[in-house]
Parts: structure tokens; sequence; C-alpha cells
């Protein structure tokens, strides 16, 4: 029994050194859904960052991909100058029966060489479901002092059902409370980044007759029973997440533009930098004072840039 065990130890840090990364055969289309929320004009706890989240998140991942003939979708709910809910009407306030279906023509459309990113920074529920924008001009969130109109939410089941057609590529980067309950587990994942499965785990896993079928990327703010934060007072506020996330793309803040760079960048690279840079700390006794990034875990790392000599 030990010996098996000594011999099979240097097979699992082998694999466990290495990285099997993802690359598109020939560079596709890139469509941006940037989403955001401040519910300004709701009966909702207004929030001070995701406007700007939501409007450079759409600049930088742009620049990024500019070689790719890029097409966003800036899908903001932020209220009027005078403090009231938005203009019903606009095509792009973010309600749900909206996202739903720019989502599911994009996903329509798709083709397996494409990336579709999908940004959402603004309220998220216990389970995870995104608090999306009234249909009405009353901008009713909040049905009595504890409810939530339950037609604005959508869930995680609706977003991957929404996704599961696709034929390309997805990647859904989540600023929201609870935002880990996107980050789903499969028989063919573990994290190479947090290192914390034991070795038996990750044996059964990597010698697994499971196939790497989910080409949907997930980063998200949180753990599955964390909130996500933004600072209290600022002129230009940022979620923590998001402001590390922008950090990591080489988003400059003062000239509202990316720098230009030419070594790769993947999402375990954000991922990694996010994780050194974030303005709050990753743990702790308080949930109050503490937040953890999480991301979907496996061996495959989606490049979003190659390194140019």
């Amino acid at each position: 029994m030990h010996m098996k065990h000594l011999l099979i130890l240097p097979i699992i840090l082998l694999f466990l050194g290495c990285e099997l990364v993802y690359q598109h055969p020939e560079p596709g289309a890139f469509t941006h859904v940037a989403i955001g929320l401040n519910y300004r004009g709701t009966n909702a706890n207004a929030l001070a960052g995701t406007i700007n989240d939501a409007r450079e998140q759409e600049e930088a991942f742009t620049s990024l991909f500019s070689d790719r003939h890029p097409s966003s979708y800036l899908m903001l709910q932020e209220g009027t100058s005078d403090g009231s809910y938005d203009d019903v009407s606009s095509p792009l306030l973010p309600t749900k029966e909206r996202v739903r279906k720019i989502i599911s023509s994009l996903v329509a459309a798709q083709q397996a060489q494409d990336i579709l990113l999908i940004t959402y920074s603004g309220h998220g529920m216990e389970d995870g479901s995104w608090v999306l924008a009234p249909e009405t001009a009353s901008g009713t969130i909040f049905l009595d002092a504890s409810t939530v109109d339950p037609f604005l939410l959508l869930s995680v089941d609706e977003l991957f059902a929404l996704l599961a057609p696709a034929a390309g590529t997805t990647l859904l980067i989540i600023d929201s409370c609870y935002a880990g309950n996107f980050v789903q587990q499969s028989g063919s994942s573990v994290s190479l980044i947090d290192l914390r499965p034991i070795f038996a785990d990750a044996y059964e896993t990597y010698f697994s007759k499971e196939k790497y079928k989910n080409r949907t990327f997930v980063m998200a703010a949180t753990t599955a029973d964390n909130t996500s934060k933004e600072p209290i007072g600022g002129s230009h506020i940022h979620g923590y997440f998001t402001e590390a996330l922008l950090g990591a793309l080489g988003w400059d803040e003062e000239t509202q533009s990316l720098a230009p760079d030419k070594s790769s960048l993947s999402m375990d690279n954000l991922y990694r930098y996010i994780m050194e840079n974030q303005r709050i700390k990753l743990t702790g006794t308080y949930q109050a004072f503490y937040q953890h990034p999480t991301i979907s875990g496996g061996p495959l790392d989606l490049v979003l840039r190659q390194e140019v000599n």
C-alpha cells in the first residue's frame, strides 16, 4: 500500500504542475454584454460603483479584443438626474426579459471560435440570482419590507440554461453578493490555483473518464456564502473585485484607457492578480470585512491574449 502511494504521488504532482490551455483555432468574434445596476430610483439599496464597473469593463474588454472587431451591449439601470427611475422604453434597460432576449440571440448566432463575455455588477440574492431592473416606471423591487419581486430575478439555473446551446466559449464575470453560486464544479474539475483538493481527489479527477464538455468559464467576486463590497466613500468608486480586475487588464483610471501590453493574458492570470491586489482581505472572522473571489476549476485556462514578441 505504501509503495503504491509513493508511485502515484509523482504522477499527481506532475499533472498538478502542468496546465492545459484552451485556445481557439482561429480568432473569432468577440461580443460583450455588460450589465450594471445601481438601483437609484428603486426601493432597493443604491450601489455606488456598479455603473463605473460596467462602463469601464466594456471599454477595457473592447480594447483588449480590438483585433476581433468586437461588439458590445451596455445595459445600464442608473436612474435619472433627478433621482427618479429610468426610461422603461430604453431597449438596453437590463430587465429580465431584455437580458434573456439579448443573451439568447447571441448564443443562437455564436460560432465555435467566438467568445461571448457577460459581466454583471449589481445586487445578488443568497442563491446567486441577479436582481434585474423593473419594467414599470415605479421602479419597485421590494414588494414588501423583505420580499424581492421574483419576476426580476435571473437565477443560476436560468442563466446556464440560456447558455447551454452555445457553440463557442462563454465567459461570465460576476461582481455581486453570493456570486460564487455560479462557479459550478464537475467531475472533470480540479482547481490548479487553490490547491486544496487532497491527492486522492486530484488523482480520481485527472484519470476519470469525464470529458471537458463545458466551455463556460466563470470568475466571481465572492464565494457562494459571502457578500461583495465596495468602498463607502470616494469620488470614483468600483467594487473591490472589479477594481482589481481592471488593474489586471491594465486599465488606467486616469486616462480611462487600456495600457499597451504585449504579454500573454489568461483567466488564471487575471485571477492571480486579483487575489494579490484586491483592496479588501480575502479571509477573516467577520464576513463584513473580507471578500474571497472564486473561479471555475479545472485544468483548462482560457487564453485572452497571446504574447507578442
